[in-house]
């Protein structure tokens, strides 16, 4: 008899969202791959997400896992992301399928964050150490998307919003450095996409390893941003802009790349969050106040 994994309200949901032929083939998929990668105790670690279904596992095999199916149409290429980025400074990717979108990976414990017992030269320091052995070349045949798709999708998504028009200028402006520093650094990988310290995690042994990545292709000046906002708690209002440029030419120093380099990428950051991430997926001007706050200073900092 089958060990029921889900509840039975946590069932009536995949039911609702999938509809019950879906809904039975992803049941019957996590029952398969408990048995085939021999799982135990195996806990459901966050609410349903419109996106995956993760649970904590234990494995005969590895130990402590993570084990996560895949629920959006629109599957992003994480398998295919954490399949490239394989090595000391990342976390292990133990199995996987494509094609039933579900797969194992090593469970960081304690999963203690990078802002949690660091301070700010701390973070800098192991950042340098994660960031220089990061990047890995782009696989042959790769469907992931541009540093510029992402931005594109952007400026596409707000084009027919009038209420935008007053902000468009950012985007302008955006674009143009955008050319700019693929121009400076046209060396092109394969990018975390969202490299900030709750993504980076403590093991057992006193080392941080990097997790969820997004895969996107660009030059690894890019990749530094969200690190920097995060700094700032995702507020560049929070701190002295004088504060904020400091942090980031120490960053940069510790990676050998100019701090107003930096700065330009950090403004097109906040502008890709803005547009990208919520104006084109509906949010109104209200909602997105702090955003804006945040790309108009981090314009200014571009600037100085």
């Amino acid at each position: 008899m089958k060990t029921q994994i889900l509840s039975d309200l946590q069932e009536k949901w995949l039911v609702a969202k999938l509809g019950e032929n879906d809904s039975r083939k992803k049941l019957h998929l996590l029952h398969t791959y408990q048995e085939i990668w021999e799982l135990h105790k195996m806990e459901l670690v966050q609410s349903i997400s419109h996106n995956n279904l993760i649970f904590y596992a234990v494995s005969e095999k590895y130990g402590d896992v993570i084990f996560k199916i895949l629920l959006n149409n629109g599957f992003d290429k994480e398998i295919s992301a954490l399949r490239s980025f394989q090595g000391s400074k990342f976390v292990s990717l133990y199995e996987y399928s494509l094609v039933d979108k579900i797969y194992l990976m090593e469970r960081i414990t304690p999963g203690t964050t990078l802002f949690e017992g660091t301070t700010r030269n701390k973070r800098i320091e192991i950042l340098s150490d994660i960031f220089n052995e990061l990047h890995p070349e782009l696989p042959e045949n790769h469907m992931f998307p541009t540093y510029f798709d992402w931005f594109k999708s952007g400026e596409v998504g707000t084009r027919n919003r009038k209420d935008c028009d007053s902000i468009r200028s950012y985007l302008e402006k955006a674009e143009k450095t955008i050319f700019h520093i693929n121009e400076n650094y046209p060396h092109r990988l394969l990018l975390h996409g969202d490299l900030h310290h709750e993504n980076i995690l403590k093991n057992g042994t006193e080392e941080y390893k990097v997790i969820d990545p997004k895969g996107v292709v660009g030059n690894p000046v890019f990749d530094l941003s969200r690190f920097i906002l995060d700094e700032f708690r995702d507020d560049l209002t929070s701190e002295s802009k004088s504060n904020v440029i400091d942090f980031v030419q120490a960053v940069g120093d510790s990676v050998k790349l100019p701090c107003d380099t930096l700065l330009q990428c950090l403004f097109i950051e906040t502008v890709i969050w803005l547009f990208r991430e919520e104006l084109s997926q509906g949010a109104s001007l209200k909602e997105c106040e702090g955003l804006i706050a945040n790309m108009k200073i981090a314009n200014e900092l571009s600037a100085t």
